[in-house]
């Protein structure tokens, strides 16, 4: 590797060689604010009189041929500086002497008899065009960003107190890079990981297409960039990082979703440094993926055969949950490679829509949920595993009982309460549009509310107005302030309507019979309000029982029994508060970790191992780094051989404490391998029962 600091315009891009930007590379994005940022920094520099302005590095691939350099990095600020020489260039105009250096010095090659038009940068497939356009045409090009970037610096040159000149002498004189140029040995996405670019920071998706493509040469690259761009064309370029923390989340490499600022060093470590890593069979499996994520996401726009399934995702999708997605991934896996059929998906997604719609109904954050879907899977299977029932079986059982209390699934009771006491007025618009939108489809064909108050077609109306006149004060009786209070903002007192602004606080029958009332509606909701004649108290209580009605048919709780004895002697606790009350004279019968259902145990030995066990598949790389520090519970195999004290995990290298001791000291060594993956003894809740000391 060799790094020089040179002269971005007169010796970078004067060096008489074809600058090729690669495919891997992303396309070019610089909007005004980075286009504003380095014409004021230029000025600054003028203005100061410095000598040289730092414009940052360049990372530049020479190993390609004598006559051409790809641009490992920087290709966005290459780009920038020779449309800004375009500019000057058509500024001065042909009479100028300048107009035919810059030309040929910085813009073509007049040699190159391989490029149509000879430019001498080559931007990635999509983009050349739009420059070649600009490079040719100037202010007579197409409109595209190449254009708008050509724009903006003729106007500057035409408003700025330098003249043409003196910012082309700028441009060559003074502007300053560092070129790093990559010998054949040198590992070009390592240094380009390490260095700090001005300008818009790379995107995690943008890590991962360089770490893939730059890795191929030839018809490999060409055919690997061609797969990334269908993946790009299926989720859409501005989704492509969230495809990918949800499929890696997917994967199951860990009972943790990815973070949104580690998918890259997730990717290229779980994945990339997988034994047997091919770069294009790896792009293959991301464009099953990314088919079945487009479905997820986008199931309006996708072909989609089973209209159950089509419609349900749509509804999801009014959720905007997209903490599914990892869950539902390995789903439509399953379904794609013939382990779930057609009814089972829809049995699973209603389930799950019935799941969500209830937190939603009765305002339960999804705090916490990303982490249930990131492991439920497991559960689901280990609960199949464990009962002998079919998969979505054993996902009603999972969400009714073997979450924590927070996480399972609301009950009827809950639906009733929130109805009670829930202001729904004053929940996000789109949330309230998605629970009448349901609740209208209950019955009959139905009728998408949910778009049409989205397109502003329909909008919130509260039928007992905010605002009583003396005619209101008169149906409700002498507690109507009472009754306005308790019932203004409940559900009972909300519909959707086209005529919020004509019905205002007119009385109800008005409202009702009025050109573009109730009964006229198209509404099924409103259509059931024309069977009253007043609205007191007495109706709205009868409203309320119609919603509940229509709630528990429209989100249906799963009828799963497992039977509890009523004499069991055993009771619940978290670990902290049960390692600070004294194990002693203990014996664990079950525990519960995290977001996993309950595990069945026979002794605080048997909990200690089987909790190592769920810690090691979430997460190994925890193991290794307690191995490699000073805890004795955890040694490279080699450190304790035929030790019988310590037992192999899995088939690595790594080995864990596992004699006997007494319920004192395996809480103490519970806790330690706890700390070593991140988590603490109150994430433990355990059921125990008292043993005979006799």
């Amino acid at each position: 590797m060799k790094g020089n600091a040179d002269l971005i315009v007169s010796e970078t891009i004067a060096n008489n060689k074809t600058i090729n930007i690669p495919v891997y590379q992303r396309r070019y994005s610089w909007r005004r604010e980075q286009l504003e940022r380095l014409i004021s920094d230029l000025k600054t520099a003028y203005e100061n009189k410095q000598q040289r302005y730092f414009l940052g590095s360049l990372i530049l691939d020479a190993t390609s041929g004598i006559s051409t350099v790809a641009v490992i990095d920087g290709q966005q600020r290459l780009t920038t500086i020779s449309l800004f020489l375009i500019a000057i260039r058509d500024f001065l105009g042909k009479d100028d002497p300048d107009y035919e250096r810059i030309n040929e010095e910085f813009l073509i090659n007049k040699y190159d008899r391989d490029s149509a038009f000879k430019n001498r940068l080559h931007p990635v497939p999509g983009d050349e065009a739009q420059y070649v356009d600009v490079l040719m045409h100037g202010m007579a090009a197409e409109d595209t960003i190449f254009k708008t970037t050509y724009a903006f610096f003729w106007n500057e040159l035409s408003q700025s107190a330098l003249s043409a000149h003196e910012w082309l002498d700028l441009l060559e004189r003074r502007l300053q890079v560092m070129d790093i140029v990559v010998d054949q040995d040198d590992d070009a996405q390592l240094i380009f990981e390490s260095l700090n670019s001005t300008g818009m920071n790379l995107t995690e998706s943008d890590k991962i297409r360089n770490f893939l493509l730059m890795g191929l040469k030839g018809d490999k690259q060409a055919t690997a960039f061609h797969i990334w761009q269908q993946n790009e064309r299926l989720v859409g370029s501005d989704g492509l990082s969230k495809f990918y923390r949800h499929y890696l989340t997917s994967l199951a490499r860990s009972s943790k979703p990815v973070k949104e600022d580690e998918i890259y060093t997730d990717y290229r470590r779980y994945v990339g440094l997988a034994e047997g890593f091919n770069r294009v069979e790896q792009l293959e499996q991301e464009h099953a993926a990314a088919k079945l994520f487009a479905k997820i996401t986008a199931p309006e726009a996708t072909s989609i055969p089973d209209l159950r399934i089509k419609s349900t995702l749509i509804r999801l999708e009014h959720l905007k949950t997209d903490i599914l997605a990892p869950y539902l991934l390995q789903v439509f896996a399953k379904e794609r490679d013939g382990e779930l059929d057609s009814d089972q998906v829809v049995g699973i997604l209603e389930v799950l829509l019935a799941y969500m719609a209830r937190r939603l109904f009765i305002g339960v954050p999804t705090t916490g949920l990303n982490l249930l879907f990131a492991s439920l899977n497991r559960q689901v299977e280990h609960t199949i595993e464990k009962s002998k029932v079919s998969y979505v079986d054993a996902l009603k059982i999972v969400l009714t009982q073997g979450v924590k209390t927070n996480k399972r699934f609301p009950t009827d009771e809950a639906l009733q309460g929130a109805l009670n006491e829930k202001d729904y007025y004053h929940m996000n618009s789109a949330s309230l549009w998605f629970i009448l939108d349901e609740l209208n489809n209950v019955d009959g064909e139905p009728q998408n509310l949910f778009d049409a108050a989205a397109n502003g077609q329909y909008s919130i109306e509260h039928i007992m107005p905010k605002v009583l006149n003396t005619s209101w004060h008169h149906a409700l009786g002498p507690d109507w302030r009472l009754m306005h209070t308790v019932w203004l903002n409940r559900l009972a007192n909300l519909t959707l309507t086209g005529f919020n602004g004509q019905m205002s606080n007119r009385t109800f029958a008005d409202k009702r019979d009025m050109a573009e009332g109730y009964r006229k509606s198209g509404i099924k909701l409103n259509q059931w309000l024309t069977q009253f004649d007043r609205w007191d108290e007495a109706t709205l209580q009868k409203r309320q029982d119609d919603l509940f009605a229509r709630a528990l048919k429209a989100w249906p709780r799963p009828d799963v029994q497992i039977p509890v004895s009523s004499d069991d002697p055993s009771t619940w606790d978290t670990l902290d508060a049960i390692f600070e009350a004294n194990p002693t004279g203990t014996k664990p019968v079950a525990f519960s970790f995290g977001d996993y259902q309950v595990v069945p145990v026979k002794s605080w030995t048997d909990l200690y191992n089987q909790l190592i066990d769920l810690l090691w598949d979430a997460d190994p790389s925890n193991f290794f780094a307690l191995a490699n520090s000073d805890d004795s519970l955890v040694k490279h195999v080699n450190e304790v051989e035929s030790d019988q004290k310590y037992r192999q995990l899995g088939t690595a290298d790594v080995a864990v404490y596992a004699g006997g001791d007494s319920a004192w000291s395996r809480v103490q060594h519970i806790k330690r391998i706890l700390a070593g993956n991140g988590f603490e003894l109150a994430d433990i809740s355990v059921k125990i029962r008292e043993v005979s000391r006799d």
